[in-house]
């Protein structure tokens, strides 16, 4: 009689990678709500219109830059504070998945001061995203870096790609889900996902979570 082996069981998840904008914060966007905090909300959506490119964002970067400058960061992270709304499950899922030992990054694009705001409030490891520096200089953090950030630190911890999940919203967060184990987009639009990576759109992130651990 034919012997059958068993698929393998999927990895122990060691890290989790989460987008912010869209996947852990539904609603407006972290530049939304600072643009509507200094009264130029009309001008973000304008600019938002018109996005296509990374050479238009890193201009849209750049007049958003020219509209912060009048005010103190703590002002601005307020604005954040107030306005921004967490996914459902946000936080019960981050705790779980820290009590069960897995590492969490938070993994954007958008500016890296309210990210890490983010991260610390949510009690995450890590939180990476666009530099703005105290000279007004920006450093750009773009979908690609995403997957580059997670590959550094998979060989810092010493981790395959088998051992990390992502979960993401957009066409921007595939380099980061293609390159985790693991992946999840809660995002309506599908845009092409790989095979491995579960299309849960709006999904509760305790719910990600919780299929996540029912794993390890």
């Amino acid at each position: 009689m034919a012997q059958f082996r068993s698929a393998s069981p999927p990895a122990k998840i060691k890290l989790v990678a989460f987008d912010v904008d869209g996947t852990l914060l539904r609603g407006p966007t972290i530049c939304d709500c600072i643009a509507a905090g200094i009264g130029k909300q009309e001008e973000m959506q304008a600019i938002e219109r018109g996005l296509t490119s990374t050479v238009e964002i890193a201009a849209a970067r750049t007049k958003m830059v020219c509209w912060y400058r009048p005010h103190d960061r703590a002002t601005l992270l307020r604005h954040v504070q107030t306005a921004a709304v967490l996914a459902a499950g946000a936080r019960e899922g981050v705790a779980n998945l820290k009590r069960a030992g897995v590492q969490v990054a938070l993994v954007s694009i958008t500016w890296q001061f309210a990210v890490e705001w983010l991260a610390t409030e949510l009690g995450a490891d890590w939180a990476v995203g666009t530099q703005w520096y105290a000279n007004h200089e920006i450093a750009h953090f773009w979908p690609a870096d995403k997957a580059t950030w997670l590959a550094g630190r998979a060989t810092e911890l010493g981790l395959h790609p088998s051992e990390i999940a992502a979960i993401g919203d957009s066409a921007g967060d595939l380099p980061m889900l293609s390159y985790a184990g693991r992946g999840y987009f809660v995002g309506p639009d599908p845009v092409n996902l790989p095979s491995h990576v579960k299309h849960w759109p709006a999904a509760d992130i305790s719910d990600i979570v919780r299929n996540l651990l029912s794993d390890i």
